[in-house]
């Protein structure tokens, strides 16, 4: 248990850092064009995942939220990432219907896209929402993910 506090710790510690360094980042530096792909909106999801990771799903709900709502609508492929995380994380909160709803979404967008790590998650989150298996948006989603996975 003592490992796994230091790493949580290390692991907020590291997320200020992040947060840190980015907000001293200005639109004019001349930086390279690979790096525009870090705009606000990846700190912020990859902040709420972390946390979740971490199991604080309280502080992680709104970071993805968030981040959602700044996702150009064009990128399919990050929405439905950043959809699943929504998912999990209110799969986590105990909130079954609206995680399946959630989760619903992010299927609707991949189907959109081809990204097989979007569907590795999402048939992660079949496998996760197993304790609430009878739940009918539970069981409608799994089946759904099972056919779009075959």
């Amino acid at each position: 248990m003592f490992t796994t506090i230091r790493r949580a710790g290390g692991a907020h510690r590291a997320l200020d850092e992040a947060r840190r360094h980015f907000q001293r980042v200005d639109p004019v530096d001349d930086d390279p064009e690979w790096v525009r792909y870090f705009d606000r909106t990846e700190p912020t999801v990859d902040t709420g995942i972390a946390l979740g990771r971490l199991g604080d799903a309280g502080a992680t709900e709104p970071l993805i939220s968030e981040a959602l709502r700044g996702e150009p609508t064009a990128n399919l492929r990050g929405r439905a990432f950043h959809t699943f995380w929504l998912a999990r994380t209110r799969l986590q909160r105990g909130e079954v219907e609206s995680a399946c709803a959630t989760a619903a979404e992010a299927l609707d967008l991949v189907t959109g896209v081809a990204s097989p790590r979007v569907l590795t998650h999402l048939e992660e989150f079949r496998q996760e929402r197993a304790p609430h298996r009878t739940v009918r948006p539970a069981v409608e989603l799994a089946s759904r993910i099972r056919g779009i996975s075959r």
